[in-house]
């Protein structure tokens, strides 16, 4: 279980969602720290340890989804929730297969996605392989 504040990583490169999924999360009481995937973030998330983070994988490179695994390794106790835009077949399910602990479409509402985060949070137990949220 969480203390309170619960810090969020977010790793968006698309800086309107970026700075949308910041707001809502920051307005919800969460400390939010916001990046673009690039050769540092690895380095920035170890420094700052997130609670969990937030990774998109919106494009078709599997590398993205490669990166899942990183920071499983690098932040152990971490939740790490795929961010996806659907539009790739296989994509969910290769999401959960590199370590997620979650799968969120781009497109959920607000409301939706808060529920499911907060619900994430507040599991005792480790979590494995949640089921995905359209």
């Amino acid at each position: 279980m969480f203390t309170e504040p619960v810090s969020i990583l977010i790793v968006e490169s698309q800086p309107l969602m970026r700075a949308a999924l910041t707001n809502t999360l920051s307005a919800e009481g969460f400390t939010v720290f916001g990046s673009v995937w690039n050769s540092q973030t690895m380095r920035t998330a170890s420094k700052l340890r997130p609670d969990l983070v937030l990774l998109s994988v919106g494009t078709s490179s599997w590398d993205d989804l490669k990166s899942i695994s990183s920071l499983r390794e690098r932040l152990p106790s971490a939740l790490i929730v795929a961010l996806i835009t659907g539009e790739f077949p296989g994509q969910e399910q290769e999401a959960l297969e590199q370590g997620a602990h979650l799968v969120v479409k781009k497109s959920v509402s607000r409301s939706a996605l808060l529920d499911t985060l907060n619900k994430l949070l507040k599991k005792t137990q480790p979590v494995n392989m949640l089921a995905t949220v359209q």
